[in-house]
């Protein structure tokens, strides 16, 4: 299947999830892919294995991402998108939801690729090329949703996500596996985790034996 084909069969998977994109949405997702693929071969922003993937993969379990943050979240909600890469789930998240997102990531190349596509959908966000332990040294602000995806260890998310977590929430996938990345430190989050809804990993199999993460932390 051709990866034109690719996205229109997910543009009509997500109507069956009540994710309806609009002409606009769907114009933009098509720009993003096209970039994606572009600068993927040029510039190694996406690995080499993952070119013929990219809808199945990464948009996929993007639109995961903001099916369940869509549902906990409102507009006036800054989001932060730690270790953004290529822009997932980012991209996808500013598309679908319309919040406010500051995107992180210390590669600059990757980071050159999300202003473009930032300007090229018009989209509210800003873009940070730092080390996230850097960035969260100099910004003071409140972020309600944190999302990460393919970024560390389970530990070292906490981590990270640490001086951020004060009033947000974290949103993340992991394997099923994710307890032994958490050892011994199960005391200092609060952890909700479900499998990824069936006909989510039915469609792809990437999704499977994966599940979605949310923590706090423990006050």
């Amino acid at each position: 299947m051709k990866q034109t084909d690719d996205l229109k069969s997910l543009v009509n998977f997500l109507k069956t999830q009540n994710i309806f994109l609009t002409d606009k949405q769907t114009a933009q997702l098509q720009t993003y892919h096209s970039e994606l693929i572009h600068f993927a071969d040029k510039h190694r922003i996406v690995s080499k294995k993952d070119i013929h993937h990219i809808v199945k993969r990464h948009f996929l379990s993007s639109f995961y991402f903001a099916k369940q943050i869509a549902a906990v979240t409102s507009r006036k909600d800054l989001i932060l998108d730690l270790g953004s890469g290529a822009g997932f789930p980012g991209i996808i998240l500013s598309v679908v939801l319309g919040n406010s997102l500051v995107m992180v990531d210390s590669i600059r190349k990757k980071t050159v690729f999300l202003n473009r596509i930032s300007k090229l959908l018009d989209l509210d966000c800003e873009i940070i090329n730092d080390r996230i332990e850097n960035f969260s040294s100099k910004d003071a602000r409140t972020f309600q949703i944190i999302t990460a995806r393919a970024l560390a260890s389970l530990s070292d998310l906490i981590d990270l996500a640490r001086p951020f977590l004060l009033h947000g929430k974290m949103h993340t996938i992991k394997g099923l596996d994710f307890k032994k990345e958490n050892h011994g430190r199960e005391q200092e989050i609060s952890l909700t985790s479900h499998t990824i809804d069936k006909k989510w990993s039915d469609y792809s199999d990437y999704l499977k034996s994966k599940a979605y993460i949310t923590f706090t932390l423990r006050q």
